[in-house]
């Protein structure tokens, strides 16, 4: 007996028919249910990584502005330095892939399967990175002591502006 024909069997019962159909009902929205929370599961593990990933991006850019400071403040004279870097954008990471291709007979690609290439340490997995893209720096603002001298303030816009690959016109350097 294939389904069709039990189905139709469990319909000619006028009795029974009623308690299929609810029975059926309660089985669809047990699926729909588990099918929506397997999905948003996998959303949940996408966000997770988005939030890992633009914490580190901040620890960056934190790091590149503690640096700068550090090596401002080394410079004769000049004390007591804040910096602001303005970004376009937040960058972006080139994550590696396993790429598996599945091929015929005759030597052409049926089928290309890629998925991230993981590192695990002590149960953590974290995606392998091969390269960073710092981001794009749209201007940035540095104050301190000791930067009266206008020709001091042009070298330190111009150093600056090296480093972070913008043109000198878009460091401003200020006297606290």
């Amino acid at each position: 007996m294939n389904y069709l024909e039990t189905l139709k069997n469990i319909t000619k019962d006028s009795k029974r028919k009623k308690e299929n159909l609810i029975l059926l009902l309660v089985l669809l929205v047990i699926l729909l249910i588990s099918i929506n929370y397997i999905f948003n599961e996998d959303k949940d593990k996408k966000q997770t990584t988005v939030v890992e990933n633009t914490q580190e991006q901040v620890t960056k850019k934190v790091d590149l502005e503690s640096k700068i400071v550090d090596v401002l403040n080394q410079i004769s004279g000049i004390t007591d330095v804040s910096i602001i870097i303005n970004y376009s954008d937040n960058g972006n990471d080139n994550i590696v892939y396993d790429t598996k291709q599945t091929l015929n007979d005759n030597g052409q690609v049926l089928s290309i399967e890629k998925s991230v290439a993981y590192n695990e340490e002590s149960g953590k997995k974290t995606a392998i990175i091969q390269m960073y893209n710092t981001p794009s720096v749209e201007g940035v603002i540095i104050v301190a002591n000791g930067v009266q001298n206008s020709e001091l303030k042009q070298k330190i816009a111009t150093a600056i502006g090296n480093l972070l690959g913008v043109a000198s016109y878009k460091v401003q350097v200020f006297e606290k």
